[in-house]
């Protein structure tokens, strides 16, 4: 974890990324069907979604694959 000039961890981390228009109309358009109320709550939800299916791959191959 990373930790504050104080020692304290912090609570949020900043990301900045880069988005095709294809892309962007795509994360907008899954948004607004599951009626999140932000891009980056967006975001969240599907990097948790892929995890979850990531590591259920895993776990029913046995093996990661590799990059």
């Amino acid at each position: 974890m990373s930790r504050t000039a104080a020692g304290k961890e912090k609570k949020s981390f900043r990301l900045n990324m880069l988005f095709e228009p294809g892309e962007l109309e795509e994360l907008d358009n899954f948004r607004y069907s599951a009626r999140i109320p932000s891009r980056s709550e967006a975001i969240r939800v599907l990097i948790k979604l892929g995890i979850e299916a990531f590591t259920a791959k895993v776990a029913k191959e046995g093996s990661a694959p590799s990059a």
